[in-house]
């Protein structure tokens, strides 16, 4: 067995093995869905996952005909969710003492629906990449559109479509974050965050729907999602002049590219940075 567990830790669960291989998911749901370039997932048996606590308090979005998707009601961390007779189960909630799913990503992990990937994220490791859905995938492939950069005001929206915002110009600071925090946050390897001036950020519809949720143990440490869907959804803090923008909220790919990979010294054990963006251990230098 293998346990998982949302950031606040109200939802739990074990998954038992063997484990199959990891699956990172570029597709346009998953992006909003978790906020982040990418989700990664191990598909098993749905008779695999054994729910502990939480189950009875999640957010179900059905995000397709066939595909329900799951989140944590108080902290928006995606949760196992069934997808025909198997449950994908976000990697970044388990808790790999072992390090046994490090061992699954250098051995066997893939990259699927790579032509639905956001265009600002770059693919450099030699993992197999597969456009659509990878063999045996247990659904048919959903197509995703990618809207071309446009060059004045930006829009962005999480899963469901309720929460909609726009954004003007480029944000301060674009970062990829692999703190544990946003990994748990996100359910992701990393979290991609643009901080923007709150002069150049604006809800459009849904404001009421969102939710922040802040760690208690953290002195800033907040996430926030769509009560909706539970996607991912901007962070606004009272008197901090900043709004933290996950970027695979953007409805239009932007005219630059993240700048730097932070917090790599608590990176995932099954995931590596291999592009060429610069990284830090903490944060960059003021």
């Amino acid at each position: 067995m293998i346990q998982g567990a949302c950031l606040c830790g109200s939802v739990r669960y074990e998954v038992e093995g063997p484990l199959p291989p990891l699956m990172h998911c570029h597709c346009s749901m998953c992006r909003k869905h978790h906020g982040s370039p990418f989700a990664s997932f191990i598909a098993v048996p749905a008779a695999a996952v054994h729910w502990l606590t939480g189950d009875d308090a999640l957010i179900d979005h059905r995000s397709s005909a066939a595909r329900t998707r799951r989140a944590c009601r108080t902290c928006g961390s995606v949760a196992p969710a069934a997808v025909g007779d198997r449950a994908l189960v976000p990697a970044a909630n388990l808790f790999d003492d072992e390090n046994a799913l490090s061992a699954l990503n250098a051995l066997h992990a893939l990259h699927a629906f790579v032509g639905s990937k956001a265009p600002w994220h770059v693919i450099a490791d030699g993992l197999p990449k597969y456009d659509g859905a990878p063999p045996d995938w247990p659904l048919a492939q959903v197509e995703h559109q990618v809207n071309a950069p446009q060059q004045e005001n930006d829009h962005g929206s999480c899963l469901c479509g309720a929460v909609t915002f726009t954004l003007i110009g480029a944000p301060d600071r674009w970062f990829q974050c692999h703190c544990s925090r946003c990994r748990r946050a996100r359910s992701a390897a990393h979290a991609s965050n643009a901080f923007y001036a709150t002069s150049q950020f604006a809800w459009r519809t849904g404001h009421e729907l969102v939710r922040n949720y802040k760690l208690p143990e953290a002195e800033r440490f907040t996430v926030a999602f769509c009560t909706r869907c539970g996607g991912a959804a901007p962070v606004e803090r009272d008197n901090v002049p900043f709004i933290v923008v996950p970027a695979s909220l953007f409805d239009q790919a932007p005219n630059m590219h993240p700048q730097a990979h932070i917090h790599v010294a608590s990176k995932a054990p099954w995931y590596t940075p291999t592009d060429d963006l610069p990284q830090f251990a903490e944060l960059p230098p003021a």
